[in-house]
C-alpha cells in the first residue's frame, strides 16, 4: 500500500525492495511509476518504508469441514488448496496431490463457508529487529 493505494508487488525482505508493475495503459501515478520497456508496463522501485504498508493477503474458507486456501473463483466454481492436516482426506475426497503434501480440486463456491482473509505484515520482523534489538 503506497499513498493509500494497494497495488500488487513483489517483496524481496533481504534487500528490502518493493516493486510495484502494472500493465495498465495510462501510468497510474506519474510522481511513483515509471516507463520499463523491457517488462512493457509501469514500475515503481521503492523501499519498505516507501511504503504505507507491505503485506501478504490469502482467503480461506471451510469446504466439508475442512480448512482450504481460495486460490480463484469463476463462474461460480472455486480453485482450491487443502490447507488442513489430513492429507488422506484431502485424496480420498477429490483433490489432486500437485505437489508433495499439496493438494488442490474445484468446487462449487457456493459451498464454501467462513471464508476469510489473512493478512501477513510483511515487514514486521524487519520492524520487530530494529525496534527491539
Amino acid at each position: 500500500m503506497v499513498r493509500g493505494v494497494t497495488h500488487p508487488c513483489t517483496f524481496s525482505p533481504n534487500n528490502d525492495r518493493v516493486v510495484l508493475k502494472t500493465k495498465q495503459a495510462d501510468n497510474p501515478d506519474a510522481t511513483l511509476f515509471s516507463w520499463h520497456e523491457r517488462f512493457g508496463g509501469w514500475v515503481a522501485d521503492l523501499t519498505a518504508a516507501d511504503c504505507d504498508r507491505v503485506y501478504s493477503a490469502r482467503s480461506y474458507g471451510k469446504w466439508q469441514g475442512h480448512r482450504v486456501a481460495v486460490e480463484s473463483v469463476v463462474d461460480g466454481v472455486a480453485a482450491v488448496t487443502y490447507a488442513d492436516s489430513n492429507g488422506g482426506w484431502a485424496a480420498e475426497n477429490g483433490f489432486t496431490e500437485v505437489d508433495r503434501y499439496e493438494y488442490r480440486r474445484e468446487v462449487p463456491a457456493a459451498e464454501l463457508g467462513d471464508v476469510h482473509e489473512e493478512q501477513r505484515d510483511l515487514g514486521f520482523t524487519r520492524w520487530r529487529e530494529s525496534t527491539f534489538e
